[in-house]
């Protein structure tokens, strides 16, 4: 008798075939999950603090910011969505006021949204689409803008020009961001 009590007790403890089966698929199901779930929390962490965070982004040295008369600066922002990543070009208008003070307008009249331009013969900058035209300043001259033009924050690190790009509720006369 007792040989046969003997391998009933070995069986107990020999994992079978089923529970495998099911310890494997459990792994396997949980490594799966896994793999799934850090693109998704990424992207919803990321979108959420690029929301509330924002960021800087290079737009070249300073020193080629030459002079008092604004010049027209172009970068590429990087923004990355999971493992999706999006270069946009953009570009915007800067004013050297000092070795370490730079003013830097968004290229979009605060009036419908058109870019307007510099025009050095006048000292304007002047919006096509509506005939708004604003001082070296941002101020408005004259024409239907509700608003002077829109600057960014910008900083000033190791010599390089950094800039926060935003965007601004049109056709008011409070900046807004949007």
């Amino acid at each position: 008798m007792e040989n046969s009590e003997e391998p009933k007790i070995q069986e107990q403890h020999d994992p079978s075939r089923r529970s495998f089966l099911k310890i494997g698929t459990g792994v396997i199901g949980g490594f799966a999950t896994l793999i799934l779930a850090v693109p998704f929390l990424d992207a919803l962490v990321s979108q959420s603090l690029r929301i509330k965070i924002g960021k800087f982004v290079n737009a070249g040295p300073v020193s080629s910011i030459s002079g008092n008369n604004p010049q027209k600066v172009f970068f590429d922002e990087r923004d990355r969505d999971a493992y999706i990543e999006e270069v946009e070009r953009r570009d915007v208008w800067a004013i050297k006021n000092g070795e370490k003070d730079i003013t830097v307008f968004s290229p979009i009249c605060p009036h419908l949204g058109c870019r307007y331009t510099w025009h050095p013969e006048r000292d304007e900058f002047i919006c096509p689409c509506h005939g708004s035209v604003f001082a070296k300043d941002g101020k408005v001259l004259h024409g239907p803008a509700p608003r002077p033009l829109d600057t960014l924050p910008t900083k000033i690190e190791n010599g390089e020009l950094y800039v926060k790009w935003e965007r601004f509720k049109l056709g008011v006369p409070k900046k807004i961001v949007v």
